[in-house]
């Protein structure tokens, strides 16, 4: 299927809609983020022309591979996502004559096209890592706490393989 759309193909009085599954193939931002490729997201995405704008608007289903960021177990990570924003022609900055511009909080859910094409798949792979978490732990995953091994042996590795183990000697003092 074809990742890209033409902005002039668009119709100003009708949506353009699009629904399906996205693997993580399609998606190789998102595949490097994931831990393993069995990942599908379903989709629905929707765009309306007005004028030079475009009105994007959809949702994202499924749930995605991630890691923990603490003990490396994997979670299932589940996706809900609504989203919806504007999509203007990208501008040529030498016609801005390189000026500063001021944004407001509209101006951030805008985004461009360029050479009149919309690449609708990298819209919703942008949207699938916005919607992870900032941050990847058992606990805030609904899943019991990390388990990690803390042996005496595993430590004395640690303090051997650390570049700043040399700073851990006996009789050196924090102040």
């Amino acid at each position: 299927m074809e990742r890209f759309i033409q902005f002039s193909v668009l119709s100003e009085s009708k949506v353009w809609i699009q629904k399906g599954k996205l693997t993580v193939d399609q998606m190789p931002r998102l595949s490097d983020i994931l831990v393993s490729g069995n990942s599908i997201l379903e989709y629905q995405i929707n765009l309306e022309r007005k004028n030079e704008q475009v009105n994007c608007y959809g949702n994202l289903v499924g749930t995605l591979s991630i890691s923990c960021d603490r003990c490396g177990q994997i979670l299932q990570f589940d996706v809900d996502e609504e989203f919806t924003f504007k999509m203007v022609p990208e501008t040529n900055p030498e016609s801005q004559n390189c000026k500063e511009i001021l944004l407001d909080d509209e101006d951030l859910d805008i985004d461009f096209y360029r050479n009149d094409r919309i690449d609708w798949q990298d819209i919703l792979e942008d949207q699938a890592i916005l919607s992870l978490p900032i941050r990847n732990l058992c606990e805030e995953q609904g899943q019991p706490t990390c388990e990690i091994p803390l042996n005496p042996q595993e430590i004395k590795n640690l303090n051997i393989e650390n570049p700043f183990a040399s700073l851990i000697k006996p009789g050196w003092q924090n102040n």
